[in-house]
């Protein structure tokens, strides 16, 4: 049993089984991504033209391209986390799994045509059941400890000085009925990797990055969580209007959605979305997210012809934006500025990275660049294993 294992056991009173240690992670798969939640209901248009059917930009993104208009879009960023079972633990006869993990958030800035590295995190995690703090009182504190104990561990003191490597927080996750553990615990990464996410929004905002010519596309969606744990007044979720602020110059682009979560009143529009042609988005309608707490602009996208892709819905983005005013205030996104937006994102969509993913054919470029930058950082799945 390594160092850092031996410490966790001792430390939390637990037996370790020092079991198999195995990574969670296999390459992204094209397709939609079904979702068994509830259904988004688009309440009402979004945009100040109502339209009833696609608006196609192609002559919109052409002319941009003509004048050789700089693109609204300078900075793009990426969230991305793998995680590894690393042992099982007991507590009260009760077998626990522990999940170590490595997020990295990223983000490249686009200068001359050039793009370049704005700012990189690595953040390296454990994470423990709530049943291994000895502390009733307070388990951060406890963990906290735990943790300090690790980063003092002879093998993690030499990496640090000469690598820099560490570890960077202890979570916990709780128990839950009919839930797989493993699956508890890989939520819990995903939400600090969101968290990361937020925070370096906010850290680009307060350096003032973000503006009307220099919009960030963040890859994937914008529907935060609700962060429930966060004690009063420290909040770092949409529900905040001072967070929200910082999206105003933010665009979420998801290359994997659920068509049939898509409705209004007279049913489903994942026909709508199906049937977009080349160029073409769909009317941008409100919704508000019970999930994050705010509301939302949404559209979707054709970026590329569905005749060369494996299903209809490839080469469709959803495109979201936050809406900043409180929901008793919300008026619609001028369609203009929809449409600039759109033709921007028509014209990054070109050079592809077919071949080397299978979701070529929804990916905006300069995020694919930034993807790989971003897994480009990993440690190997056998070294980050080694550290326990």
């Amino acid at each position: 049993m390594g160092d850092v294992l031996k410490i966790i056991a001792e430390k939390t009173n637990g037996e370790s089984y020092q079991s198999k240690k195995y990574s969670h992670d296999a390459r992204p798969r094209p397709g939609i991504e079904y979702d068994i939640g509830d259904k988004i209901v688009w309440k009402q248009i979004g945009e100040t033209v109502k339209y009833t059917t696609p608006i196609n930009l192609k002559k919109l993104a052409d002319q941009i391209a003509a004048n050789n208009e700089p693109s609204i879009f300078k900075y793009f960023l990426d969230g991305s986390r793998r995680t590894y079972k690393v042992d099982d633990i007991s507590y009260d006869n009760k077998v626990y799994p522990i999940i170590g993990g490595q997020i990295g958030i990223g983000c490249c800035v686009r200068n001359n045509k050039c793009l370049k590295k704005e700012d990189y995190w690595r953040h390296l995690v454990i994470v423990l059941p709530e049943a291994a703090s000895n502390d009733t009182w307070s388990s951060a504190g406890f963990f906290n400890e735990v943790l300090n104990d690790v980063n003092k561990s002879s093998k993690i003191e030499t990496l640090t000085r000469k690598y820099g490597i560490q570890f960077d927080n202890i979570l916990h996750y709780c128990w839950e009925k009919n839930i797989k553990l493993e699956d508890k615990a890989i939520a819990v990464v995903q939400m600090k990797m969101l968290d990361l996410e937020k925070e370096m929004v906010a850290s680009l905002v307060a350096k003032k990055k973000l503006n009307q010519n220099s919009y960030l596309i963040k890859d994937g969606s914008l529907e935060y969580k609700i962060v429930k744990s966060s004690p009063k007044n420290t909040k770092n979720d949409l529900t905040d209007a001072k967070i929200r602020n910082n999206y105003k110059y933010v665009v979420g682009v998801s290359k994997s959605f659920d068509p049939t979560k898509a409705q209004t009143k007279s049913g489903t529009n994942s026909n709508i979305i199906a049937k977009l042609k080349p160029f073409e988005r769909t009317p941008a309608f409100l919704y508000s997210s019970e999930i994050s707490g705010a509301s939302f602009i949404i559209w979707y996208l054709r970026l590329r012809d569905a005749k060369y892709t494996d299903n209809v819905f490839d080469g469709v983005v959803k495109v979201e934006m936050v809406v900043l005013a409180p929901d008793e205030e919300v008026e619609p996104k001028n369609s203009d500025e929809i449409d600039i937006i759109s033709a921007h994102l028509l014209n990054e969509r070109n050079p592809v990275c077919y071949g080397k993913d299978d979701r070529w054919a929804n990916h905006i470029y300069p995020i694919y660049l930034t993807e790989s930058f971003v897994k480009s950082k990993y440690l190997s799945a056998d070294l980050f294993m080694e550290l326990f």
